[in-house]
């Protein structure tokens, strides 16, 4: 039950006060089961805040990254769903990357997913991704209530990183994602809290703000 896939699409939003009964007829009803429909996509989910300064967090899983850059799907980016275009002005804080996957590990799905965004200089990336691939991730594993880790690298090549205007969202994209799943909040907040403090990420290479924000699974499908 690691990631279904060498590539991911990753997003965090918000949505207006009132836009958000639509959101949440669309999103399981229209989006994740037209997205699953794309050539390469493996897997969805999508994830509410438990503490976190973005409500929502949905993630795709794809066979690899060049389905993310596919015609089939620069088309559907293209040209949205008339809900879709109801609906997508009132997101808010929306951030969205086409990622790589580094790393990933684990046995089973995890109910709680806590995730770190973080940056790094282009010199000093290299080196925080081993880090975290080689020694910081697989220590996570370890932890009593973690069931999966993952790491993810935004590529701004590929088509779900693009930013800029989309259908009335204005997006911004991550840099290097940590994933961690488990059982329970507080599990994968102490795993979190032992093996990737803010200085230890610094060290490995990790500039600036570290952000951390912790969710609950509210459905799936693959």
């Amino acid at each position: 039950m690691a990631l279904a896939g060498s590539g991911a699409v990753i997003v965090w939003n918000d949505i207006t006060p009132e836009g958000r009964d639509e959101f949440f007829e669309w999103h399981p009803r229209q989006h994740m089961p037209e997205r699953l429909n794309l050539p390469g996509f493996n897997r969805g989910r999508r994830c509410v805040a438990v503490d976190a300064r973005v409500e929502f967090l949905t993630l795709y899983e794809v066979d690899g990254v060049e389905a993310l850059d596919s015609d089939v799907y620069r088309a559907r980016l293209s040209n949205p769903a008339a809900w879709s275009l109801k609906v997508m002005p009132h997101f808010r804080n929306n951030v969205r990357g086409g990622c790589r996957v580094i790393f990933t590990g684990g046995p089973v799905q995890g109910g709680f997913i806590l995730t770190l965004r973080m940056t790094a200089d282009e010199q000093r990336k290299p080196a925080l991704l081993e880090a975290l691939a080689t020694h910081v991730l697989p220590g996570v594993l370890a932890h009593p209530r973690v069931t999966c880790a993952h790491l993810l690298l935004n590529d701004a090549t590929l088509s779900g990183g693009q930013i800029g205007q989309r259908q009335g969202r204005f997006i911004t994209k991550p840099d290097v994602v940590v994933l961690i799943e488990g059982s329970t909040a507080p599990g994968i907040a102490a795993a979190a809290n032992t093996c990737c403090s803010d200085d230890r990420l610094h060290d490995a290479g990790a500039h600036g703000s570290i952000l951390r924000d912790t969710y609950q699974l509210e459905y799936s499908l693959q």
